[in-house]
């Protein structure tokens, strides 16, 4: 998939996702750092985001980024607040 597009499909992955947790997703970078690649989700919600909520989100996107594999190459995703 090519660089460019695939942040736009991982935005796509993940709103069902914010929608059911009522998080708000402020970017999505897909990115080379160093060596590795990097699929950066920042989120936020009324209130602010605890690391509790960028967990409980990380868990149910990464099940759904393995299961459609959009990705060709490793990647680390990371889920963090906007702010």
């Amino acid at each position: 998939m090519a660089k460019k597009n695939t942040a736009a499909v991982a935005e796509e992955l993940a709103q069902p996702i914010l929608e059911q947790m009522g998080l708000i997703l402020w970017d999505v970078v897909y990115e080379k750092e160093g060596s590795g690649w990097y699929l950066r989700y920042y989120i936020d919600k009324e209130g602010g985001v605890s690391i509790d909520d960028c967990e409980a989100m990380s868990r149910p996107l990464d099940a759904k980024l393995d299961e459609v594999d959009p990705i060709e190459q490793s990647y680390c995703l990371e889920v963090s607040s906007a702010g």
